[in-house]
């Protein structure tokens, strides 16, 4: 067994103060406590570290090559904590959706990391980024129609639809040969119709019925269940890249739908003005 931090300690500042009385006014415990912890530190070294004179102590030789190491092991370890002191953690709290975390952010998370070492990136999920309303967020990435953006709003990123499936669905399910043909097959949702409704507005095909399929909060599920066949799904470029050039999911058709959402920076929570929150915003619109 090792000797227990506590031990070391009073052995150390009795050493120092040469007193064990003097060492439990140093540290706000009885005389007893630190003859107890002595004893017990002896004991187990199988050592006499002070001899005992009334209540006058002195180190021994064995004492003295202890209390020389202990005395640098405390010193390092005190100069430790005040360093600490000295400099609080600057922790920023950003609120992200799955996709812009797992397709945006995670790949460039060590940039941030070597630009910025003595910031703490808190990243916390949400499915509604726009509508969290935890108090300790300081930045909310917020998915929006580009219509609806502020004037003032912070762009991050935009975001253009495309119509996306595995090949082996095309292959089970085609030919595919014109946008109006997507009506009979099983599409999957994201929030709401609304996706699939603006596809089909900037394709010219006009949708007469209700649109049916599940619908998903989390879009890494839909993006999965496009990639296993089990419909289409609207990918959003550029965040669907890497599934494109991987060959999990590929494109229907040759759309070029101009920019319909994004990605926009709201900070919320805290005094804008703080500088690592401002050095967070700076690092993710550059």
């Amino acid at each position: 067994m090792k000797p227990s931090l506590p031990a070391l300690r009073a052995f150390e500042t009795a050493a120092r103060l040469g007193s064990f009385r003097a060492a439990s006014k140093a540290l706000s415990v009885t005389p007893t406590a630190i003859s107890h912890h002595i004893r017990g530190l002896e004991d187990q070294l199988g050592t006499k570290l002070f001899v005992r004179s009334g209540r006058e102590v002195t180190l021994t030789e064995d004492g003295e090559r202890l209390a020389d190491a202990a005395r640098l092991a405390f010193g390092i370890l005190d100069e430790a904590v005040r360093a600490l002191h000295r400099r609080p953690r600057k922790v920023v709290r950003l609120a992200a959706g799955s996709i812009f975390t797992a397709r945006w952010l995670m790949p460039r998370i060590s940039e941030f990391w070597d630009s910025h070492p003595d910031i703490e990136l808190e990243v916390l999920p949400t499915f509604e980024p726009g509508t969290t309303a935890r108090e300790n967020i300081h930045i909310v990435i917020r998915w929006n129609r580009m219509a609806y953006a502020s004037g003032d709003a912070i762009k991050l990123l935009e975001l253009s639809p495309v119509a996306i499936a595995s090949r082996a669905f095309v292959a089970a399910n085609g030919p595919i040969e014109h946008p109006r043909d997507l009506l009979d097959l099983p599409l999957l949702h994201q929030r709401n119709h609304w996706g699939w409704l603006d596809w089909f507005s900037a394709m010219n095909v006009p949708v007469a019925d209700r649109l049916r399929g599940a619908i998903f909060e989390d879009a890494n599920a839909l993006l999965r269940g496009a990639a296993e066949g089990h419909g289409i799904v609207i990918g959003w470029l550029p965040l669907i890249n890497q599934d494109l050039a991987e060959g999990r999911v590929i494109r229907l058709f040759n759309e070029e739908i101009p920019p319909t959402h994004g990605y926009f920076i709201e900070v919320r929570g805290t005094n804008p003005a703080r500088r690592e929150v401002q050095q967070v915003v700076d690092w993710l619109a550059n």
